[in-house]
């Protein structure tokens, strides 16, 4: 096959021309069929499972959605614990810059006066 006609397979193959051409699909087999449709079923429900009755599963949804809620409240303790932690770190920080920062403006202060006096001893 040259090149011209690979790309107009692949242009046919990708605007579904070939169907036009399509005169007959193949002959159906009854037990190929057959398993395929027992396949395809879908089950809803366990269909061996006991019966229950709508308060048992009310019941077992409400256990559901408090158990869940009593993990979600027990995650979001953990991470306001975590969030005081860091404030806590945050906040010591802000301090430490503070003192730092004061301390700087403490010595930069300091410099121009001793400065000042090693040019007045000078002469």
């Amino acid at each position: 096959m040259d090149r011209k006609t690979k790309e107009r397979f692949k242009r046919l193959a990708r605007d579904s021309e070939f169907d036009k051409y399509i005169t007959e699909k193949g002959p159906k087999i009854p037990e190929f069929e057959d398993t395929l449709s027992s396949k395809r079923m879908i089950f809803l429900q366990d269909l061996y499972a006991d019966p229950k009755s709508v308060s048992d599963v009310i019941n077992e949804q409400m256990n559901e959605l408090c158990r869940t809620a009593e993990e979600t409240s027990q995650y979001i303790k953990l991470v306001n614990d975590h969030l005081g932690k860091q404030q806590l770190r945050v906040d010591d920080l802000k301090e430490m810059q503070k003192t730092f920062e004061t301390q700087m403006r403490d010595l930069a202060s300091k410099e121009p006066s001793e400065k000042k006096k090693n040019t007045l001893e000078e002469p």
